[in-house]
């Protein structure tokens, strides 16, 4: 359980709507099937509120980030974190396979050294959707990934 959340999206779009929930706007986007299911993952899905408050209070700042620049946070230098979390990001920011093997070198320097880097991205994927939208992103297969992995 972390204490302190430092949060980073890519699209203006995305730090918005996120910012509306954290607010409790609304009409924002509504997370509680996924605490729900976090939350009964845990042992206790009728902690769901708590959880969610939990999660709100957590999250200090919320970033734009950039993973295709040398300092991702820019202007900003924050000191290394404990663990990072990307979900479908490197995919759809990085349009070839060398920016996405510089987009882990430069989203490294962000990491503490024994750190954890979680990545939820697409395998050999062109396109997601959300809703009635469809997002393109880069086609990887495994292999691309764990060799941009070990030489970030």
């Amino acid at each position: 359980s972390f204490r302190e959340i430092i949060a980073s999206d890519y699209t203006d779009q995305n730090r918005e709507e996120v910012q509306r929930w954290l607010r409790k706007e609304p009409g924002a986007f509504d997370w509680t099937p996924v605490v729900k299911y976090v939350c009964e993952l845990e042992g206790d899905r009728e902690k769901w509120p708590e959880k969610e408050e939990k999660v709100r209070r957590a999250v200090k700042q919320y970033l734009k980030c950039d993973v295709t620049q040398p300092n991702p946070l820019a202007p900003l230098v924050l000191p290394p974190a404990d663990c990072l979390l990307s979900s479908l990001c490197f995919d759809g920011a990085c349009k070839d396979i060398p920016t996405y093997r510089s987009a882990f070198r430069n989203i490294s320097s962000l990491l503490k050294p024994g750190g954890h880097f979680l990545l939820n991205l697409s395998l050999e994927g062109h396109y997601y959707t959300v809703g009635q939208h469809k997002f393109s992103i880069l086609y990887l297969e495994k292999e691309v990934i764990e060799e941009a992995v070990r030489q970030a």
